[in-house]
């Protein structure tokens, strides 16, 4: 994902968490309310692709990108949409570093066993419902732009044919980022 592609991700999540003088200052509209409501209710990503909120997204981004999509595509930007609406806060931590890190224990936020489900998820809107469980765990706090641009990375690596080097799969990197949190004191 390309930075003019987090760019119109980022300004639409900041439509709907920003404050009417932030996006002011920014030069962004808000968001109707009844948007995030209705993304944050949605079950499945054919739910999210049938609201507003995602049709928002949809149309903020480059046209290349909207004039040639596929079903997969559609999903991908859907299931960015619908775990977006799901963070509150745009936090320093990107999702792995987030789930690793310690709480007040010496637990790590999401349990091992949670982050695996995530990494081993086999349909989108598995995926979409596992990573809505941790980020809700996670006070819904993440980097927002992180967050999206692996989402867009996990789909890109379930609809190849061919998979990637081991070391630059989106499950591998989710690991060592949350190994490095989790053994840090």
């Amino acid at each position: 994902m390309d930075s003019t592609l987090q760019h119109s991700v980022l300004r639409w999540w900041q439509s709907m968490y920003l404050s009417p003088n932030e996006l002011y200052k920014k030069g962004i509209t808000p968001a109707p309310n009844a948007q995030k409501a209705q993304l944050k209710r949605c079950r499945d990503l054919d739910a999210v692709m049938l609201t507003p909120g995602f049709r928002a997204l949809w149309q903020s981004l480059p046209a290349p990108i909207t004039e040639h999509a596929t079903s997969s595509d559609m999903e991908c930007w859907a299931a960015i949409a619908g775990a977006l609406v799901h963070v509150k806060h745009d936090s320093a931590h990107n999702l792995a570093t987030a789930a690793g890190s310690k709480a007040q224990s010496d637990k790590s936020r999401v349990s091992e066993l949670r982050f695996a489900q995530l990494q081993d998820t086999k349909t989108p809107d598995e995926f979409l419902r596992r990573l809505r469980r941790i980020l809700h765990q996670l006070d819904h706090s993440v980097l927002v732009s992180s967050l999206a641009k692996d989402i867009y990375q996990w789909f890109e690596e379930h609809s190849q044919f061919y998979p990637r080097q081991a070391d630059k799969r989106i499950t591998v990197q989710w690991a060592m980022d949350y190994y490095r949190a989790a053994g840090t004191k």
